[in-house]
Order: C-alpha cells, then sequence, then structure tokens
C-alpha cells in the first residue's frame, strides 16, 4: 500500500505530511502521560520485526500479492502511541534507504499504514473485548481490527488519490477495497496467530489484558523478536513474492501505474546491495539485515526518550 512519488498533488502530499505530525505528536504526547509502558528495546525489536515480515510478500490473489503490515499487532502490544512510532520509523527507513514509498508520500503512508493500523485496529480491538474479558474475545477483537484497519488504509489512499486528480473516487474506491480485502484477510490471518503464539507462551502481555510485564520479561520477548526479524530477512525474503502489490495492481488495471516518479533514488532500491547485484538472493538478503538493525537502531534511539516499564513521570 506504498504510495510511490508522483501519485499525489502538491497541496494533497502537504496536507498528509501535517496531519501525519499532528496525528504522530498527539500519540506520543499520550504516550508519555502513561507510566508504564513497552521499554527502548521493545520497541527497537518490534520495528525490526515489522521491517522483515513487510518484506515477505505473498500470493493474496491472481496477479498480486500482499504482506503483513503489522501496525495492529504493535499497538496491542506497546499501545496505539508508541505503536505509531514503531511504524514511522519503519515507513521512513523504507523511503529513505529502499526506495519503498515515496518522499512526499511518506505523510500519506503513515496514515495509511501507521496511523489507521494502529487507531483503527487497536480501537476495533477494545470494543470487541470489553464485551468479554476472555482470551477468545481478545483474539477475535484482534482479528477483526486488523482486517478492518487494512480496509480503512485502502480507503484512504483511494481518497488521496482521488483528491489528487488520478482518477475518480468512486472508479478507485471499489477496486481498491475489493484487492484489499484480500490483504486484509491475511492480515488478520497472520495478527491473529502471532498473537496466539506471543500470548500462550507471554500470558503478561497488555494484548491479554494483563498488567505490563517487568522489564525483564519485556527484554526476554524482545530478544526473542529480534532474533526471528533478523532469521526472517537473512533467509525468508530472497523468497518474496514478485507479484505487485495492492495498490500496484490497482494502478496496473487503471492505467495510472506510468505517473510513478523517483525524487530521491534509494541506495538500496528494490532492497538490493548494489555491489552484490550478480547475487540476488544475497543482495536481498543483505539489503534486508541492514534495514531490520536500521530499523531497530532508529526505534530504540527514539524510544529513550519515552517513559519506561515502571518508570514513573514527576512533573
Amino acid at each position: 500500500m506504498h504510495i510511490p512519488d508522483g501519485f499525489l498533488a502538491a497541496p494533497v502530499a502537504a496536507g498528509t505530511w501535517v496531519a501525519a505530525g499532528a496525528v504522530l505528536a498527539g500519540g506520543l504526547a499520550t504516550a508519555r502521560r502513561r507510566e508504564e509502558a513497552a521499554p527502548a528495546t521493545m520497541l527497537g525489536a518490534l520495528a525490526a520485526f515489522v521491517f522483515a515480515a513487510q518484506m515477505i510478500n505473498v500470493p493474496v490473489a491472481p496477479g498480486t500479492s500482499g504482506h503483513l503490515v503489522g501496525a495492529t499487532l504493535v499497538a496491542l502490544l506497546v499501545g496505539p502511541g508508541r505503536g505509531m512510532l514503531v511504524m514511522a520509523v519503519v515507513l521512513v527507513i523504507q523511503a529513505l534507504l529502499f526506495q519503498d514509498g515515496g518522499i512526499t508520500a511518506l505523510g500519506a503512508n503513515f496514515l495509511d499504514m501507521g496511523a489507521a493500523g494502529c487507531l483503527v485496529g487497536w480501537g476495533v480491538a477494545g470494543l470487541v473485548s470489553r464485551r468479554s474479558g476472555a482470551p477468545r474475545a481478545r483474539l477475535a477483537g484482534a482479528v477483526l481490527g486488523a482486517f478492518l484497519a487494512t480496509l480503512v488504509g485502502a480507503t484512504l489512499v483511494a481518497a488521496w488519490l482521488s483528491l489528487s486528480g488520478l482518477y475518480p473516487l468512486r472508479g478507485i474506491l471499489p477496486l481498491m477495497l475489493v484487492t484489499h480485502a484480500a490483504i486484509g484477510v491475511l492480515e488478520a490471518a497472520l495478527t491473529g496467530a502471532i498473537l496466539v503464539v506471543l500470548l500462550r507462551w507471554r500470558p503478561d502481555l497488555p494484548a491479554a489484558g494483563a498488567a505490563t510485564p517487568a522489564g525483564e520479561r519485556w527484554f526476554a520477548l524482545a530478544g526473542a523478536l529480534l532474533g526471528i526479524a533478523l532469521l526472517v530477512a537473512a533467509f525468508a525474503s530472497p523468497f518474496a513474492s514478485g507479484l505487485p502489490d495492492g495498490l500496484e495492481s490497482v494502478a496496473e488495471h487503471l492505467g495510472f501505474a506510468g505517473r510513478e516518479r523517483v525524487l530521491l533514488p534509494g541506495p538500496l532500491a528494490d532492497y538490493e546491495v548494489p555491489i552484490l547485484a550478480r547475487h540476488a538472493g544475497v543482495a536481498t538478503a543483505v539489503a534486508g539485515l541492514l534495514g531490520t538493525v536500521l530499523a531497530a537502531g532508529l526505534a530504540w534511539v527514539i524510544g529513550r526518550g519515552l517513559p519506561a516499564a515502571g518508570e514513573r513521570l514527576h512533573r
């Protein structure tokens, strides 16, 4: 669902940048007011996990692929404010280094994938689980939230493209929703499956309605997630599907794929290391590892400015 440069009109791009900044600032302000929350190590591990997971495209429909966005999953584990920070870090690294999503479209991509995924997914999951505190209800809420967040993101993309005069809303919105319904099923299934594994291992996680885990327990989970992310980047990313993703498929079908422009070439464009171009699988694996480590490091550095688990804020 990454919008490239060339798709958005200048006023739309500028407006989404401003809106994205306001939403992220509001989320971080809320996160700072929480007295107990996930530490920076967990934010770094989640950023690494999301970055690596987004490299793994799988076929979801004829001629179309999709991947886990992970925003709902992250929000359920660390809260929507910190979740949006994690997603912002991933999207910035993807745009600047890997040419995945445009620089001018970064604000729109954050609203579509980061804000919508965290806020809608977290909100829906909360509403469903309020009816029952049972683990099954929380899991059902997470699955439904992840699916609806995907459709909301697709709707926002259609709105930005329509406002930019790229294609009428009545024509692009139905196709975006149909295409991303299949991707939403993938997002929901993966979110549910990952949560089942995590909550069986660690039933004290916030996603299960438990109190915030102690610092050393966060550290153990962060280490496991970071290890999985590195393995996925190194060994699974070279086998990702080469089919176009949801937005690319829609753009090709409606005839505006040629509007894509590259304003700032990424040094690791298309998730490859140029000096390893003769060895495609190795180039992808190395690029994935670099991106995974950078995402972890940047999220960890920024996360250190937020209160950690058990830390009290003094005004």
